[in-house]
């Protein structure tokens, strides 16, 4: 039974006094010892009890501290480690949140700007670019560019829509989504803006971190196009080219998408030559329906397909 009263706050009791008289004398009878002999015995029975009590009490304490130095322990180690946990997730958050956050590069103090200021395309462009995506190269032509320089002063600041970027909705200028309405497709350039906005396409794609092979293969496949004998050799030769670039470099962007990419560095011969059929028929469609019909009776054409292409 566990003791529930401090027992070093006991005192011996006074065996000699008249309270415990008649115990005296009962053991005097009793033992045949005296009076003295027996206030001795009671004294050290009494001082043997109290000192197992004592020791009892101690131990308990002792077991008790224990107990709770032990729940204590265990306490302040759960405690430090939910402390430690949330101080991690909190630097992780912060982690992400300044990973995410828009950051500005430095500067050498030495530089200034350059003597000649690269043309900006529209910023539908430059997203387009951004997500690998085909884009007409007239988005890159002066004209391209004075549209989208005149596009950027006419939107009201609060024109924005939401899109999602790295799986946060984000806010950007409702032009960044919008097709210009001048564009034109690659075939109906000129082919000397042509040429003036392949150039300025290719620094935006390496702006935008395209892959170097892609990009190299890009600059051969122009290369290659602003070389090509056909505009020496044919009164059409630049249409054909238009024509080769403008359908080659769609249908490209289409077969990366599916993951069937061909390096479109490498003319294909026989493709330009079809073009060029294909394109001089035409020629020679508007010539004939041009031309009196007193000159040349018109007859119905039969077509084995049942359709005419154009």
């Amino acid at each position: 039974m566990a003791l529930v009263v401090d027992p070093n706050l006991e005192m011996v009791p006074d065996f000699a006094g008249n309270l415990y008289a008649g115990i005296r004398a009962d053991l005097e009878a009793a033992t045949n010892q005296t009076e003295d002999e027996v206030i001795t015995r009671l004294t050290e029975t009494w001082n043997a009890d109290h000192d197992a009590r004592v020791a009892e009490w101690n131990r308990n304490r002792d077991e008790e501290a224990r107990v709770l130095a032990e729940a204590e322990r265990v306490h302040t180690t759960q405690e430090n480690e939910a402390r430690t946990q949330q101080e991690a997730e909190a630097e992780k958050e912060r982690l992400e949140v300044e990973k995410k956050k828009p950051k500005m590069n430095s500067f050498d103090h030495a530089s200034s700007v350059g003597d000649f200021l690269t043309p900006r395309p529209a910023q539908y462009a430059i997203q387009k670019l951004t997500n690998f995506e085909y884009v007409e190269l007239w988005y890159f032509s002066p004209e391209g560019c004075k549209d989208a320089l005149k596009s950027s002063r006419s939107v009201a600041d609060n024109d924005l829509s939401i899109t999602r970027t790295d799986d946060q909705l984000t806010l950007r200028p409702t032009s960044a989504f919008k097709a210009s309405k001048a564009a034109t497709a690659d075939h109906e350039l000129s082919f000397s803006i042509f040429l003036r906005a392949k150039n300025l396409f290719l620094v935006q794609i390496s702006k935008a971190k395209w892959p170097q092979p892609n990009i190299d293969a890009l600059s051969l496949f122009f290369w290659h196009l602003e070389n090509h004998p056909i505009q020496n050799n044919s009164d059409i030769g630049d249409m054909v080219i238009l024509t080769y670039a403008s359908r080659v470099r769609q249908d490209w962007h289409d077969c990366l998408k599916h993951d069937e990419g061909f390096n479109i560095g490498n003319i294909n011969e026989n493709l330009i030559r079809t073009i060029n059929e294909e394109l001089w028929d035409k020629v020679r469609s508007r010539t004939w329906n041009t031309m009196p019909a007193t000159v040349f009776p018109r007859t119905p054409v039969t077509h084995s397909h049942g359709c005419l292409h154009t």
